[in-house]
């Protein structure tokens, strides 16, 4: 990053690697990543992508951490199927 203190939305999705419109506010809206809002536009700061960044960089494989925290759910094999419905003719009463 350069010396700005602010970055508008769309260039702080371009610094945190083009993410996506709805992850970003998602963010912002979570309070995950923090803003500052002037007059009715809102800003990122040069220092919360930093600790965005700092804090969610690893040294392990996303795929690997994945595995490891999802919880396994027996198997459960073949079901039967569902019960058939009984077709009654439409009769004349």
């Amino acid at each position: 990053m350069n010396d700005r203190v602010l970055y508008s939305i769309t260039e702080g999705r371009e610094l945190m690697g083009k993410m996506s419109r709805n992850m970003i506010y998602g963010l912002l809206r979570s309070g995950e990543l923090p803003s500052v809002v002037i007059g009715g536009r809102r800003f990122i700061s040069a220092e919360a992508i930093s600790a965005f960044v700092k804090r969610l960089t690893t040294t392990r494989s996303p795929a690997i951490q994945a595995s490891r925290t999802m919880p396994r759910q027996p198997s459960l094999g073949l079901l039967p199927p569902p019960p058939s419905r009984v077709r009654r003719p439409v009769g004349k009463g």
